[in-house]
């Protein structure tokens, strides 16, 4: 009798154990997966946090999207030597912040804690979809990656109680939120040990910018404060700045508030420095004007939506030397900056991709092992393809001479990993192919049988994803085995004598 009741209750802990597992491994997989080679990377912002050595952090970044694109740990250490992270993720509420602060003191002693301030005031009306401040979505991709705690659980019955259409359990039992996401799992959801593995750059968050004409330059005076409206702060900022605050003094922190140029008001100015004097926090607003001028901010330059990497690199570096040498905050060394270096470093040359406007560089840039690359040449027509550009061309491993190839005949070229592929002909061509072991398939196809120029079909699709340009010049189309996407794509005016390149 005792033995059969001994194997019974193995029987009932061991299916109990089962289920758990089972349940487990069900709620990670239907999780939302935000890695690198997403623009708003906050699933390897948060996995990649807890790989780093306890107690090796001495600042921690948090803020909305603006924070992070403009947070750049990698340019910090590289110039001051200092370690930092960047907790950021988009439409960061307040509460979240607090909350991942509270996570992150379980693992780092930082010094110094920078907050953006982008938040706390109200978001405009397409974007407030409750008290929380911010919408469901971007709750869900900053608190789904927390690890299971009593402070997830905290955070998850707070969210509920700011926000009554949310439900606590289901950050703990996440298919309840994500039951009919089986349907759209790709790679990324089944391959999340390696994103991780390739290391992200501390959250911070690589934007291109270029050269846009439609920005300027929009400032305000501290002097005109006196004059100005303040506009309140939104209550679950006021509440939870006030946790904040609290939990950084009994933890011996220095906190500080700063907002990047964004070409915001004065009323935001003016609420939140009345707030940081009152509290004695510091508050560095980079939309006032001899601040803005002493970064040597250019929004022409700097600015796409949010701070490119070059006006990042201002706003990190000014920050950098408030945090060395007014904050007194030392340098150490630190060998995962080296590996952060490197995804950074990379992450930049795309952007660097998309403002080459000279041929010749640019098919300098792209004879990189890191990149496939596809030339199309849908109908040939090479009057003015010199020597020097269909070597360069060549230079890339390709045999074909474009320089004298004859006009009207239709040229594809791929240089992958797994070696290369050229088809020139002078009919119609469909074929269809696969890069980085299968895992990436495209599709090329030619369709002249309307006869009409107008109606040709020039089709190449990678991933699915049309990337061809139906014009009769030379396209170059870039693929990133390290984002494991398309990165760029280029016209290359061929009938014209200044072989002028168009991004498209």
């Amino acid at each position: 009798m005792i033995m059969s009741r001994t194997k019974l209750a193995i029987k009932i802990i061991s299916f109990i154990l089962i289920t758990l597992l089972c349940v487990t491994g069900v709620n990670r997989l239907l999780l939302p997966k935000y890695y690198y080679n997403t623009t708003w990377p906050s699933t390897s912002t948060y996995e990649d946090f807890y790989r780093l050595e306890k107690n090796t952090v001495d600042v921690l970044f948090f803020g909305s999207s603006h924070g992070m694109s403009a947070f750049n740990p990698q340019v910090i250490y590289d110039k001051y030597g200092i370690t930092s992270y960047n907790l950021s993720s988009e439409q960061q509420s307040v509460l979240v912040t607090y909350f991942w602060l509270k996570e992150a003191l379980r693992y780092q002693t930082p010094k110094a804690v920078v907050i953006d301030t982008y938040t706390f005031h109200k978001y405009t009306d397409a974007y407030v979809y409750n008290r929380l401040n911010c919408s469901e979505a971007a709750i869900r991709k900053a608190i789904d990656p927390m690890r299971p705690s009593l402070v997830k659980i905290a955070a998850a019955r707070e969210i509920e109680k700011w926000d009554s259409t949310q439900s606590a359990l289901s950050f703990f039992l996440t298919n309840m939120r994500y039951h009919t996401r089986w349907t759209r799992l790709g790679e990324n959801d089944y391959d999340n040990h390696t994103m991780i593995e390739h290391g992200g750059i501390k959250g911070y968050t690589v934007l291109g910018g270029g050269i846009s004409s439609s920005e300027k330059d929009e400032t305000f005076k501290d002097s005109d404060i006196e004059d100005a409206e303040a506009e309140p702060m939104v209550e679950v900022a006021t509440v939870f700045l006030e946790k904040i605050i609290a939990l950084c003094r009994k933890s011996n922190i220095d906190v500080i508030f700063v907002n990047v140029p964004q070409q915001e008001g004065i009323g935001k100015y003016k609420s939140v420095k009345e707030y940081s004097e009152q509290k004695g926090i510091s508050f560095y607003d980079f939309n006032e004007e001899s601040l803005y001028n002493e970064i040597g901010y250019d929004a022409k330059e700097d600015w796409t939506g949010h701070l490119s990497y070059k006006g990042a690199e201002k706003v990190s570096l000014y920050i950098g030397k408030l945090l060395s040498e007014e904050y007194g905050i030392p340098s150490r060394k630190d060998t995962s900056f080296e590996k952060s270096r490197e995804v950074y470093e990379h992450k930049v040359k795309n952007c660097e991709l998309s403002e080459v406007t000279d041929v010749y560089e640019y098919l300098n840039m792209i004879n990189d092992d890191s990149y496939c690359v596809f030339i199309t040449f849908p109908e040939t027509f090479n009057r003015f393809i010199d020597d020097e550009l269909s070597e360069k061309i060549r230079c890339l491993g390709f045999e074909t001479d474009l320089c004298n190839l004859a006009d009207g005949l239709h040229y594809l070229g791929i240089r992958s990993r797994e070696g290369i592929i050229e088809n020139t002909s002078g009919s119609d061509v469909s074929f269809s192919g696969a890069i980085r072991g299968g895992k990436t398939t495209y599709i090329y196809n030619i369709d002249t049988s309307k006869m009409m120029d107008r109606y040709h079909t020039y089709s190449l699709t990678i991933d699915g994803v049309e990337c061809s340009n139906e014009t009769l010049s030379l396209h170059a189309i870039i693929f990133d085995y390290d984002e494991k996407k398309v990165v760029d794509k280029v016209d290359i005016i061929t009938d014209s004598e200044e072989l002028l390149m168009k991004h498209y």
